[in-house]
């Protein structure tokens, strides 16, 4: 039994990162439905959602467009803890042509989504993905 929940939670965690770099690569504010109304950085510190609203502004107002946007999952890992919580990760490979007036550059990279599970939902806690800046 145990296993067919860590299953749905998977997929969920992966439909959920494919959600967020898909929405990247199209610079969509739809991104923000994948994110977290906080964020936990690696040395503790806790940011709000609008920080990182702002920051992903931003970095999308740099650029006229992301073209040819590519990613493949190398590893999901989720952990299921007491009441209905948990956490897990997607790490993985991204790559994309930044492009502003007509000359582009390619930014590619690992990436890895760091995930929380409050209730039924999983949400991006923490970013790692080529391009993106704290």
């Amino acid at each position: 039994m145990q296993e067919n929940s860590n299953f749905n939670h998977q997929a969920d965690i992966v439909n959920s990162a494919t959600r967020f770099i898909n929405s990247w690569f199209k610079q969509s504010k739809s991104i923000t439905e994948e994110l977290n109304d906080f964020f936990i950085l690696p040395n503790g510190k806790v940011i709000g959602k609008d920080v990182i609203l702002s920051r992903l502004k931003g970095i999308f107002g740099k650029s006229d467009e992301y073209v040819g946007g590519r990613y493949d999952i190398i590893d999901v890992n989720l952990e299921l803890l007491s009441n209905g919580k948990g956490m897990g990760f997607v790490e993985g490979v991204a790559g994309y042509r930044d492009v502003l007036q007509k000359e582009s550059k390619i930014v590619s990279g690992p990436f890895k989504l760091f995930f929380a599970l409050q209730g039924r939902e999983w949400k991006i806690v923490n970013i790692e993905f080529p391009g993106f800046i704290y």
